[in-house]
């Protein structure tokens, strides 16, 4: 059950504020919106409230804005109540239709339902920063290996590195840093063992791990966590969201090139590990959240047909060719685009499967 609501959740407000940077566009730019959808196939709730229907649809894997003049095809009537005929998108001026606003208006109203999956992902951050906090690692000595440089030097748990090749130190970052660029060479390192105490210099020569692919000397550092305030949490999370778009970015890049496997994670794998962070707490769930929403951002501008990023180079291609793409021509792209992602879901699903029973 734990999992099953953290997947509603996790997925359910990425697709609302996802479709909400969609609507709200459209609707700020005059532009008729039908219809605002949670989820696909079957209606099983919806309201109609000043001239656009929302609904939450049977299967909750996306959601869409239906615009006037968003296809070159009629909304049609399926009931009176849902749509009078003065709805129908035949009689809907011009001035309130998708495809008659200017290009800067179209590529607003496509981009900024990514870009809402951006801001959403900062938000979270914000307040998972604010009330978690933000680690720090320090220049305390927590734990040292048995048969390290640094036991052999005689450095033992609560000791403070002061210094490195006599550089001051007082972050556990800069701490390991001066240790990797000094690989195999005899290093000093500063420590005080008692403030009341002389600082103390022990001689010892950095080894290069192959498992962390870096100089080391055997030593753990104490990590503490330091309350955030607002301003702080909300440049943390600008930080962290700068970061998890680069881990991102390189992923893709390192797949393309061949580095990486391809490791698709579908409905499924999302489920299993919105649970596992929901059982950690929810703040950790919040971070998940987030994560998702940034990747959600990204790969909705991938410039596949029916995703954001096709959407916007067909309006791009429209630009340049100065009139509008045929309807058919259109219609069999967006299929083409619905292929691959299908395709891509199907796989996605499958590999689940797979890591889900240890195949």
């Amino acid at each position: 059950m734990l999992t099953l609501l953290a997947f509603i959740f996790v997925l359910g407000i990425a697709i609302l504020f996802h479709e909400f940077g969609h609507f709200i566009t459209a609707k700020l730019s005059g532009i008729k919106v039908f219809r605002f959808s949670i989820g696909f196939g079957p209606k099983i709730a919806g309201v109609f409230w000043k001239e656009t229907e929302y609904t939450i649809g049977l299967f909750p894997f996306g959601g869409y804005v239906k615009m006037a003049g968003e296809v070159a095809q009629s909304v049609k009537e399926k009931n009176q109540e849902e749509f009078s005929a003065d709805l129908l998108e035949e009689s809907v001026p011009d001035e309130q239709r998708f495809d008659k606003k200017s290009f800067f208006v179209r590529a607003s109203v496509i981009m900024n339902g990514p870009i809402m999956n951006i801001v959403l992902a900062i938000l979270l951050l914000v307040i998972v920063f604010f009330f978690s906090g933000t680690a720090k690692v320090s220049n305390i000595v927590n734990e040292v290996n048995e048969g390290s440089p640094a036991e052999i030097a005689g450095i033992i748990k609560g000791d403070r590195i002061v210094a490195i090749n006599s550089v001051k130190v007082e972050q556990g970052e800069e701490i390991t840093e001066l240790i990797n660029i000094n690989k195999d060479k005899l290093i000093s390192v500063s420590i005080e063992r008692d403030p009341k105490s002389d600082t103390m210099v022990m001689y010892l020569t950095p080894e290069y791990n192959t498992e962390y692919e870096r100089a080391m000397i055997g030593i753990t550092l104490e990590v503490t966590v330091e309350k955030n305030t607002l301003f702080h949490s909300v440049r943390e999370s600008f930080r962290m969201t700068g970061e998890i778009l680069t881990l991102i970015w390189k992923s893709f890049i390192e797949i393309l090139t061949g580095r990486m496997p391809v490791e698709l994670a579908g409905p499924l794998g999302i489920a299993q590990m919105a649970g596992e962070a929901a059982k950690i707490g929810f703040l950790n769930l919040l971070f998940f959240t987030a994560v998702i929403n940034i990747f959600l951002g990204i790969t909705n501008l991938f410039p596949i047909p029916i995703l954001d990023g096709g959407q916007l180079v067909l309006l791009a291609f429209e630009k340049i060719r100065g009139k509008p793409i045929e309807p058919k021509h259109a219609n069999f792209l967006y299929l083409i685009g619905f292929a691959i992602v299908v395709t891509i879901f199907i796989i996605a699903t499958y590999q689940d499967i797979l890591r889900i029973f240890n195949y």
